[in-house]
């Protein structure tokens, strides 16, 4: 008994030295932690300006709360980038709008992107990835610099110009972005109607797709670069016509001079009898884009 005695206290004194010990580990723990997305934007000096922006909308609390985040973020000179004047020109709104624009939902890493996909942001608007050797591009413009940069509540991708959702561009603007008009994109190059396009408007535009381009490769091969416009401007009506200001049957002029007919039926909308309208009302600044999923071939051609 003497002995038990003698022992009982080093005893009480070893557990409270492990109790401790294991307040201290979790104490480290907790303050080794990976810092938020939040934080490394703010720990870094190259996104001071989206950290502002951040900050002015309140969405710096949201990055730096629970969740699983992707954030593809612009650095200082891609935010410079911009027109003079464009940040301060929007509204808080406005503002908010575009930085969701630039966040997904989930985690997504640079080795689960497919060659091309298309992925809704958190403002409810899509955006266009593609990725290869020449390494992953957003929208068609804005390149990933620095990928996977890991954070407690997501992953940070590092990107070299702003994107902008699809009210902030012209009718060129918002077709590059979509990877499966690029055969539009070229073709439009090849007949020297981009800066056409570039202009006040608006315009409506019924853009094929590249499968609706590859559909006629052979008789696309054989056209002059007069008759590549011409059938590109029957893609095109003067003023900006939504889906909502269609008719069950309607013929409009359309800027090579000839009419295209539109049906509507069952909630689905056809040209010319044959080429389906497969999404509508892509509004940008100078008009709107309805995809379509073939080519509109005039009389003339």
């Amino acid at each position: 008994m003497k002995n038990m005695k003698s022992i009982l206290p080093l005893f009480v004194l070893a557990f409270a030295l492990v109790l401790n010990a294991c307040s201290d580990d979790s104490t480290t723990g907790s303050d080794t932690q990976d810092p938020s997305i939040t934080e490394i934007a703010v720990a870094n000096a190259q996104f001071s300006t989206l950290v502002g922006a951040l900050q002015s909308t309140g969405l710096d609390a949201a990055l730096d709360g629970d969740g699983e985040f992707t954030v593809f973020a612009p650095t200082n000179d891609a935010f410079s980038a911009l027109p003079e004047g464009t940040l301060e020109s929007l509204s808080d709104d406005q503002l908010e709008s575009i930085l969701l624009y630039h966040a997904l939902g989930a985690e997504v890493f640079s080795g689960q992107l497919d060659a091309q996909q298309t992925v809704e942001t958190l403002n409810g608007e899509e955006i266009f990835i593609t990725a290869g050797t020449n390494g992953v591009t957003i929208n068609g413009t804005a390149s990933v610099t620095t990928a996977d940069i890991e954070a407690r509540n997501g992953v940070i991708h590092v990107i070299n110009g702003v994107i902008l959702p699809d009210a902030y561009g012209t009718i060129v603007d918002n077709v590059i972005k979509r990877y499966f008009l690029s055969a539009l994109v070229d073709a439009v190059i090849q007949a020297d109607l981009v800066d056409a396009l570039l202009g006040d408007g608006p315009f409506t535009v019924f853009a094929p797709t590249n499968e609706a381009f590859a559909a006629i490769a052979d008789v696309a091969a054989g056209l002059t670069v007069e008759e590549l416009t011409d059938v590109l401007l029957y893609h095109v009506i003067q003023g900006e016509v939504l889906s909502t200001d269609l008719q069950p049957s309607q013929q409009v002029t359309t800027l090579n001079g000839e009419s295209l007919t539109i049906e509507v039926s069952g909630g689905s909308a056809t040209i010319n009898g044959s080429s389906g309208i497969t999404t509508v009302d892509i509004q940008g600044t100078n008009g709107v884009i309805h995809v379509i999923d073939a080519v509109l071939i005039p009389s003339g051609s």
